[in-house]
């Protein structure tokens, strides 16, 4: 898919390595979850377990990228699909579940808020699916942000659910960013968690923390077939 600026396509295997510099340099420090957490704050630090994940993602032809038309990579969407299966429990993990997986501690109370907002397999039972395409992160390079860019990445994981199938599609939004841009491609809201009553290591976020601009975390859903 080209626009006047920018070609949208299935992320290509050499570029693997610049999507992930992109969502560890250009996004992770400024994620407004990451931050008030306390973690992911330096320019190219990387948690092995993310990073493993967002690799698998790569690897299975759910990605894509725009880029310029010089070439250039402007952005990238990470996406991966969930299944529902007998096994499949609805039990939320606990933050001492999370670190004993591996996750540092400080990105547990991230994973929890993640969690809380979309519970993947309660989604499913709920909405009678058994599997759902989670659009698990937009990353735009600085440079290139306000051009509409990731709702057209959207749209592009939105055209993948439709040719596989899939018939629900979860985002979850920790920005007014790509709160904006799900609304405008008309997904309905599920769940919400204002920061100023995020209990995050066993204390609520002081509002003096908290960036106006990012002051919720909302996740959607979107029917697509």
């Amino acid at each position: 898919m080209t626009t006047s600026k920018f070609t949208y396509c299935q992320i290509n295997p050499l570029d693997h390595e610049e999507a992930l510099n992109l969502f560890w340099n250009d996004f992770m420090p400024h994620e407004p979850a990451s931050r008030l957490a306390g973690c992911c704050t330096k320019t190219g630090y990387r948690i092995h377990n993310l990073d493993n994940m967002l690799r698998e993602m790569l690897k299975n032809n759910m990605c894509y990228t725009a880029k310029d038309e010089k070439g250039e990579l402007a952005g990238v969407i990470f996406c991966t699909i969930y299944f529902q299966t007998k096994n499949n429990s609805t039990k939320l993990f606990t933050k001492e579940e999370f670190i004993h997986q591996g996750w540092p501690a400080d990105f547990s109370e991230v994973l929890l808020l993640l969690q809380e907002l979309s519970p993947f397999s309660k989604i499913m039972t709920t909405k009678k699916t058994d599997k759902i395409l989670d659009l698990f992160a937009i990353v735009v390079k600085n440079k290139f942000r306000r051009q509409g860019i990731a709702t057209q990445l959207i749209s592009c994981a939105l055209d993948k659910a439709k040719s596989l199938k899939i018939p629900l599609v979860n985002i979850t939004c920790t920005s007014s960013f790509t709160q904006r841009c799900s609304i405008k491609l008309e997904f309905s809201k599920e769940n919400s968690i204002l920061y100023k009553d995020w209990k995050c290591k066993d204390q609520i976020i002081g509002q003096e923390n908290i960036d106006p601009v990012h002051s919720v975390a909302v996740s959607y859903l979107k029917f697509v077939t």
